[in-house]
């Protein structure tokens, strides 16, 4: 088993470059497609995005792939966690309650959110490569019996009508081409007067799409991070509503992050720690640096440099979005299925 998964690691890192390539390929032109071929496409273009990124991501931020309001002295994962059990709270987790974990990454989330609950937890992802890795996260985390997984898409989940006692997802809805048909999902497969959570990617107030400046840093987000088309918080709001949800409470989660460690604190300088290292500027320049002699030298595929490049240009437009408060990573939506539903 374990030279199958080495195989199958090997087979995925030589991959890089041809999955890049065809990001690239369906990125070109993707704004001026009509809706129903965006559709079609973007559950690709994420795909391969995380065919791309999923090694890095593991590498700089461990398992779990989300920003999280910081306190002074904490760390990026003690603050993941802290958000997760948030998420516990907010839905009202505990044992026996089946809970769907809408693009669950490589389970990080997932699998503390099922430690803390006690409950049973789907985790639903588009990419396979994903999946894969969160399966032997699992196993390894001895969760088996508790935690699974589902390849589905956002816009066509596979469980039956009412199926979840509860739905959370992490900044994941925002790589969806539609999301009013994405929370209607999230509402077909949720029971009546079951809650829903999400902490997502959107743009705030301060956001100006006359601001030439703006709408350069939301295009270098949106394009080097697959988030298509980004959604301000009061569309994300009317969205959820219009699904049929009861919206219970909305805001800004990041915003309660105190002043000398904002959400973005992650990716600067400032955060200086040994694991830290790799999301920092410098860190992701000697990564750069490294990959690029080491695809010259044939002891890493061909593309790896690129990817690493990428992920250099949506750090610092994510710094730059962060910085003049014109986005945020974690608007929090609490909203329950009316009972009458």
């Amino acid at each position: 088993m374990q030279v199958q998964d080495e195989v199958e690691k090997t087979a995925e890192t030589k991959e890089i470059g041809v999955a890049l390539d065809e990001f690239r390929d369906l990125q070109s032109g993707y704004s001026e497609q009509p809706q129903q071929d965006k559709v079609k496409i973007q559950p690709r273009i994420v795909s391969r995005f995380y065919d791309v990124v999923t090694n890095f991501y593991e590498y700089g931020w461990g398992t779990s792939f989300h920003f999280a309001p910081r306190a002074g002295g904490e760390s990026l994962a003690a603050s993941q966690r802290r958000m997760q059990e948030e998420i516990v709270r907010l839905l009202g987790l505990e044992a026996g309650m089946i809970t769907g974990d809408i693009g669950c990454g490589i389970g990080g989330p997932l699998m503390h959110v099922a430690r803390t609950s006690g409950a049973d937890i789907v985790g639903i992802n588009i990419s396979k490569r994903q999946i894969r890795r969160g399966q032997v996260l699992v196993k390894k985390a001895g969760l088996e019996e508790r935690c699974g997984f589902a390849h589905a898409n956002f816009l066509d989940l596979p469980q039956p009508e009412g199926h979840f006692d509860a739905i959370y997802s992490i900044e994941a809805i925002c790589h969806s081409p539609d999301r009013n048909r994405a929370f209607a999902e999230i509402f077909r497969t949720l029971k009546p007067g079951g809650k829903f959570v999400i902490f997502d990617w959107v743009l705030t107030e301060l956001y100006d799409d006359n601001d030439a400046r703006h709408k350069d840093i939301r295009g270098r987000v949106e394009y080097a991070n697959a988030t298509p088309n980004l959604f301000t918080a009061k569309e994300q709001i009317d969205c959820i509503r219009q699904a049929g949800f009861e919206i219970l409470y909305a805001g800004d989660h990041a915003l309660t992050s105190e002043p000398e460690t904002p959400w973005y604190v992650s990716l600067e300088s400032r955060d200086m720690s040994i694991s830290s290292l790799a999301r920092m500027p410098v860190g992701r320049a000697i990564t750069a640096s490294v990959t690029r002699v080491l695809e010259w030298l044939r002891l890493a595929p061909a593309g790896t440099s690129d990817a690493a490049r990428m992920l250099n240009v949506a750090a610092d437009a994510l710094v730059e979005s962060g910085q003049l408060g014109i986005f945020t990573p974690s608007f929090l939506v609490h909203a329950r299925k009316p009972e009458a539903a």
